[in-house]
């Protein structure tokens, strides 16, 4: 009788989620924009509150000084969204609309997919857990992977920061995950961590190197 070890076969894992990137047109955005862009967004397509792993991520221009109130974007200032895979054709209503931000008119124009990078290291501009120390928060995350996720990981908390939101200020922190497994890695993505999706809380992307951020947590 013959015997074969049994195919070590990587675990895998299907998101359910996927980034919408959208063109846009326009001069300035508010600096504090989160809350509006999410209140404008949902009044257009309220199914996206109905979703917990839909996301808006934030958006992004630039200072010309130190704290203004609005930020110049460009032709290069995308607005991401994620949403279930079996929602994309929805999305076309977003397309030819203007936003209005607080004065500030944004234009959204094209979109297209983007599928989930299985990369090792992830990174998330803002989570919130709902604590407000660092030791808080830090037990949080290893909560959070050790249970949610079952994953051990290394990971880096940048410095607290604080978000507006319609229930008043959240604090938060960035998140740097490393040496995360393929499969762990398209469910991060898919799921995110922590609260307020809409607000581009706990949203990961693939990040390429982490050498550049001096480890605080490990």
């Amino acid at each position: 009788m013959s015997w074969c070890w049994p195919e070590n076969k990587p675990e895998e894992y299907t998101p359910r989620q996927i980034d919408l990137q959208f063109d846009l047109t326009g001069n300035t955005i508010p600096a504090d924009n989160a809350q509006m862009l999410s209140d404008t967004i949902l009044a257009l397509l309220p199914w996206l509150g109905e979703d917990g792993g839909s996301g808006i991520q934030h958006l992004k221009g630039a200072e010309t000084n130190s704290g203004d109130a609005a930020l110049n974007i460009n032709r290069r200032t995308k607005l991401y969204l994620r949403v279930p895979k079996t929602r994309v054709d929805d999305m076309t209503a977003l397309v030819g609309r203007t936003l209005d931000l607080d004065g500030h008119a944004l234009q959204i124009g094209a979109f297209k997919t983007r599928a989930f990078s299985p990369f090792a290291n992830l990174y998330a501009h803002f989570v919130d857990t709902g604590s407000h120390t660092e030791e808080q928060f830090v037990q949080d995350v290893m909560r959070e992977l050790d249970g949610r996720f079952q994953l051990r990981c290394g990971f880096i908390c940048g410095k607290q920061q604080t978000l507006r939101s319609a229930g008043g200020m959240l604090t938060g922190y960035s998140l740097m995950l490393h040496d995360v497994p393929a499969h762990k890695s398209l469910q991060l993505q898919d799921e995110g961590m922590g609260r307020n999706r809409l607000l581009g809380c706990g949203i990961f992307i693939p990040h390429k190197s982490i050498a550049p951020v001096v480890p605080a947590v490990l």
